[in-house]
């Protein structure tokens, strides 16, 4: 149900939600009197950060001919509000109007290859505090915010998709926090209660997750994750200087673009063309050589007017296979459509979209002998129409079986690809007439996967690696199925609307 919900939007939405339900709960906390700052500072120094990162993003996205992103001014501007203690000194304001300055200069100047290098936020208090400019006190870690920001946190972690990398960081800074502060002297339950003064929940919902300063795989993800509790929970000193959060992320953002190979990419459109009657191809010339792994996906910025609650980023999975010239990304259509989608529809020829990373660990196993079985529900078939344009064209074997599951027949897309990679197709849709398919694919007439189609046409499924490509509900599905056959290597790619 949570997930329903949240795929109504788009995962910068979800976030500044989150951070606008947080920020009236602060307000209303402080009108009653249970936060010790006044409600006319919280208002004045929310307002003074949202202008000066909204502002200067604005100024420097004429001086270098970018278009920006005015929910991601909101996200830094909230993050920073709750980050520095708020105020009606007026050289507080101005001390938080510099540090926004600096945040948002941040997004045009410190990158490379069209990359951003450091978390805005964290670069902007990592400044500020280094230069004595103003200080972070982290005053969201408050007690009385702990469920709020709980709560909040775990929704953008479901609706990112985050929670194995920053489960692992506030997992093991929680343990190491309480564990210092034992050391140092306080009783366990005393410790629990110092933790809760701690910026660990909104650290790891708001800061840790922030898309564009990610590696694009989930194993570099806990990776960076684990370097950054360590720096996070055990501070480190050198002479007068000692480490950070703002440190320890920025720090972890360095981790991260070492993994990364993305560089500045814009797409110019060449056609769409129909691949159901409710999906389409579109086809676009890179403006460079792609650098990507079969199964990995684009986020793809389409600027438009009237953008809906969705957004104008998107992420989809690549269906061309590493070497082609063009890219080509399969996507589906509802009606009614998002704002995007009806804003791709109306591309012309030679429209250029900006891209903002390829990221995305769906890739197979390296040794070619691991039996697989690949499980694709609706347009979720088009990262492993990756992966077999890529086995083809450097002609490797593999032994892959593939459930395809789909509304109706007429559903189906990429027959031509599926039937020349020679993979064992079983398609799963429900129909009152006979079905007439490609070679020797096998009809099973049902509206769904079920445990029992899982047994009775895979049964060695429990010896194969699986795959499962499509909507959250059908992998959830599929996955508890999977679970009660004894099925133990399973790797997931949600199609969440990102």
């Amino acid at each position: 149900m949570l997930n329903r919900f949240l795929n109504r939007f788009s995962m910068y939405k979800v976030v500044s939600f989150a951070l606008t339900i947080l920020f009236i709960i602060s307000l209303v906390l402080s009108l009653f009197g249970v936060l010790a700052y006044s409600l006319l500072a919280m208002l004045a120094s929310a307002a003074v950060l949202f202008v000066a990162v909204y502002a200067t993003s604005l100024l420097f996205g004429l001086l270098f001919g970018v278009r920006i992103h005015a929910e991601s001014s909101f996200i830094t501007a909230m993050i920073l509000f709750f980050v520095f203690t708020p105020t009606l000194e007026l050289t507080g304001l101005a001390a938080l109007l510099i540090t926004g300055m600096i945040a948002a200069a941040s997004k045009f100047v410190v990158v490379f290859r069209g990359r951003h290098i450091f978390n805005a936020a964290a670069l902007a208090i990592f400044i500020a505090g280094l230069t004595g400019l103003v200080y972070a006190s982290w005053w969201v870690g408050t007690p009385v915010l702990v469920p709020a920001a709980f709560l909040l946190g775990f929704a953008v972690l479901q609706k990112t998709r985050r929670i194995p990398s920053s489960g692992t960081f506030l997992g093991l800074a929680s343990v190491l926090v309480i564990a210092l502060l034992v050391i140092e002297g306080a009783t366990f339950g005393e410790s629990l209660v110092l933790w809760l003064s701690w910026p660990i929940l909104f650290f790891s919902s708001f800061m840790l997750t922030e898309p564009l300063t990610l590696p694009g795989k989930r194993w570099q993800q806990v990776f960076e994750a684990v370097v950054v509790a360590f720096l996070f929970a055990i501070p480190l000193h050198l002479g007068d200087f000692t480490t950070t959060p703002a440190l320890a992320l920025l720090v972890g953002n360095l981790i991260a673009f070492g993994f990364s190979r993305h560089r500045s990419l814009q797409l110019t459109f060449v056609e769409q063309k129909q691949l159901t009657p409710t999906s389409y191809e579109f086809v676009f010339m890179p403006s460079r050589p792609l650098t990507h792994q079969p199964g990995q996906y684009i986020e793809v910025q389409v600027p438009h007017k009237g953008a809906d609650l969705r957004g104008i980023r998107r992420s989809f999975s690549i269906t061309s296979a590493p070497g082609e010239k063009t890219l080509r990304l399969g996507i589906k259509f509802y009606e009614p459509s998002s704002s995007l989608k009806t804003a791709l529809q109306n591309l012309k020829k030679g429209d250029i979209l900006p891209t903002t990373g390829i990221s995305g660990d769906f890739t197979l196993p390296k040794d070619s002998t691991v039996p697989l079985l690949c499980i694709a529900g609706g347009i979720g078939i088009t990262p492993f129409i990756s992966h077999l344009q890529h086995l083809r064209r450097t002609d490797q074997a593999r032994d892959i079986v593939l459930l395809y599951s789909v509304a109706s027949i007429t559903e189906l897309a990429y027959n031509d690809i599926l039937v020349a990679s020679g993979v064992k197709v079983f398609v799963i849709t429900q129909s009152d007439t006979p079905v007439q398919l490609p070679g020797d694919w096998v009809h099973i007439n049902a509206p769904f996967i079920t445990q029992d189609i899982l047994s009775q046409n895979i049964p060695d499924v429990a010896a194969r690696t699986t795959f499962i490509s499509g909507p959250p509900p059908m992998i959830d599905g599929t996955k508890k199925h999977l679970a009660a056959l004894k099925a133990p290597r399973v790797k997931t790619d949600y199609f969440i609307g990102y």
